[in-house]
């Protein structure tokens, strides 16, 4: 995690809450705020997610947060809930490749997920730099995940917002996936639009939709996020948003996707790159929760390897 500037709807720096002392922001997004922060009690950091969802809620003061009108106090509350339930549960995952959540709280109003301090880069920090990564590299990076994706599924819960920024490389080189802020059961009944917030060309196209209309998130969801962050690795730049592509599809006109196949030959091997165009298909795979392509086309490169 990497300390950033962001704005004032931050916790001040020094602030203290619990036995935590709020030193820098290393993150911001839709779903809320992340600090660095010192523990008192042991005298070590820890990563702090502060509920804040940026559609549902405001601060006044210093630290109060409250829904930002009546009409979304409901859906916030709904929201808060569900953060509180679900890190008490992502608290049970303990696997290398996945951060660790210490504990969680109620304090001004909202929520904050404690989590362990990882020092390193994120992979976005990491290609902007110019990390130029091999394929044996890649594969070193995604197989991890993957397995601990795989533990965090089996337990019914989805990521839900994989993408560069959310994966960090230590300085041994292993990955671990951060923020869970946005996580949720993969099998919950109804869903709010809280469930509406994505990060374009990394989100499949079923983020994009209301679950009440038939749209279905599951594992498949976060494993389209992770073949989209391998194009992004490949080419430089992110894919085409899905909505996108859905709807120039829909028209009648070509994916606007330039396949992994073509922006990545010659440097990756052919069955990477189809692997990847397996995972960014876009079909019924994901929607019927079928196995995705990706993980059989990597498997096969795996093996090969």
């Amino acid at each position: 995690m990497t300390v950033t500037d962001h704005s004032q709807i931050a916790l001040p720096m020094g602030y203290q809450i619990h036995w935590y002392e709020i030193r820098a922001v290393v993150g911001q997004g839709g779903f809320g705020i992340t600090y660095l922060a010192k523990d008192a009690n042991l005298d070590h950091l820890v990563a702090i997610k502060e509920y804040l969802p940026a559609n549902l809620a405001v601060r006044s003061g210093e630290s109060a947060v409250h829904p930002v009108s009546e009409g979304r106090s409901s859906l916030f509350d709904w929201g808060l809930e569900r953060f509180v339930r679900e890190a008490r549960t992502l608290a049970k995952f303990k696997h290398p490749n996945i951060v660790t959540v210490y504990s969680v709280f109620e304090a001004n109003g909202t929520a904050y997920m404690v989590m362990e301090y990882e020092r390193g880069v994120n992979l976005e920090q990491a290609i902007d730099a110019g990390l130029v990564l091999g394929e044996a590299q890649l594969l070193g990076i995604v197989h991890p995940l993957l397995d601990g994706l795989e533990l965090v599924h089996a337990g019914g819960f989805i990521h839900r917002d994989i993408k560069p920024e959310n994966i960090l490389l230590r300085k041994d080189g292993s990955p671990v996936l951060l923020d869970f802020g946005s996580a949720r059961e993969s099998l919950s009944g109804e869903s709010p639009t809280l469930t509406t917030l994505v990060t374009p060309g990394f989100a499949p196209f079923e983020q994009y939709q209301d679950e009440r209309r038939g749209a279905k998130q599951g594992p498949w969801t976060d494993i389209y996020a992770l073949g989209a962050t391998l194009y992004r690795v490949i080419n430089g730049e992110g894919p085409v948003d899905a909505l996108t592509r859905v709807n120039s599809v829909l028209d009648k006109s070509p994916d606007p996707l330039k396949p992994a196949a073509q922006v990545g030959a010659g440097q990756y091997s052919e069955q990477f790159l189809e692997a990847i165009d397996a995972g960014l298909v876009l079909g019924e795979a994901q929607l019927l929760g079928i196995v995705h392509p990706l993980l059989d086309g990597l498997e096969v490169v795996h093996a090969g390897g």
